[in-house]
């Protein structure tokens, strides 16, 4: 029973610390959304993981330099799918806060996970059916209100947005496809499982094995991220932004990929350690914690305060069918 109750907290901190990974948006100073996501983006998805694959033992490398080219060239195709989501996915952040970002781009992810590697047999098809689809429909349709009620109130951007979406309809656009995009990190999980499972068979631990994924996932991610920031802040002639509050902004940004290392660091050890629950059950638990966490932020941080009374609750309730439905979904 401690074990169980141990994983869960693990899974708990890695759901809250993927949800707390917004939080540093809103204070940073005299910067635009691309000078932000390009110094997370080199934190978050560089520094971390290059230093995470330093501290590895030696006997992983021998074993990961075995596998085939092509798992390395797919994780990071995949990865630059996930950097695109993650670009969209901020300026969602950015627009509509928190709560909403973590709960109606994840409903959107959810569902493109779970559908997509049937549709192209990559998985073996549900052993019950309808239980496998009412707990999609659960899941869409706790997406679709969540949209619905944060339509409510008013949606003034955290930072100065390089774009025009600032009406509700073409931010709830660009969050379709964040969630579309952000699929990409658990479809490469899915694709590459037997890669890890390889170096696991191999006497790699299941925590070591995962960076097989997670490293050309989050360099794919940089390579497309890092570069668009750039670009943007360019042709804003925004780059001498960077020197602007550099102490404080950099800060706050190497704070955002910490939130980011310890979500996969938390979830490696929980899915690996012994006793731990089956994958699915994991990310469903996980799930639950990130969209709930999200909400319980957004409530912190007063974004909710534009919206009614009514709003709110229907956003809270809405919040809570998806996490359940995203729970029935992978305890199945």
């Amino acid at each position: 029973m401690r074990a169980q109750i141990t994983t869960l907290l693990l899974l708990a901190a890695s759901g809250f610390f993927q949800a707390a990974f917004a939080l540093p948006v809103r204070h940073f100073r005299a910067w635009r959304w691309e000078q932000m996501w390009v110094a997370q983006s080199v934190a978050a998805n560089v520094l971390f993981p290059v230093g995470w694959a330093m501290a590895v033992p030696a006997a992983f490398w021998s074993q990961a330099a075995r596998l085939p080219w092509f798992h390395w060239l797919g994780c990071y195709g995949w990865g630059l799918l996930w950097g695109l989501g993650g670009v969209a996915w901020s300026l969602t952040l950015t627009g509509l806060g928190i709560a909403f970002a973590n709960s109606f781009v994840m409903g959107v992810s959810i569902l493109t996970g779970a559908l997509f590697p049937l549709l192209l047999n990559a998985v073996e098809p549900p052993s019950r059916p309808w239980h496998f689809t009412v707990s999609l429909g659960l899941c869409l349709l706790g997406t679709v209100l969540v949209g619905v009620f944060r339509r409510h109130g008013k949606h003034q951007p955290f930072l100065p947005m390089p774009t025009a979406f600032r009406t509700y309809p073409r931010l709830l656009a660009l969050a379709v496809f964040a969630g579309f995009s952000t699929a990409g990190y658990g479809l490469a999980f899915t694709f590459a499982f037997s890669s890890i499972r390889t170096l696991v068979v191999n006497g790699i631990s299941p925590l070591s094995a995962s960076l097989v994924v997670v490293l050309p996932v989050y360099l794919g991610a940089a390579s497309v991220a890092i570069p668009l920031g750039l670009a943007v802040a360019a042709r804003a002639g925004g780059l001498p932004l960077f020197g602007r509050f550099a102490g404080r902004n950099c800060s706050l940004a190497l704070s955002m990929g910490l939130c980011a290392m310890a979500t996969a660091v938390l979830y490696g050890v929980a899915g690996s350690r012994s006793g731990h629950p089956a994958p699915n059950v994991c990310f469903g638990l996980f799930v639950n914690c990130l969209v709930l966490g999200g909400v319980g932020l957004g409530f912190a941080t007063g974004e909710m305060r534009g919206l009614t009374a009514g709003a709110r609750t229907g956003l809270v309730l809405s919040a809570c069918g998806l996490a359940a439905g995203a729970w029935l979904l992978n305890a199945r």
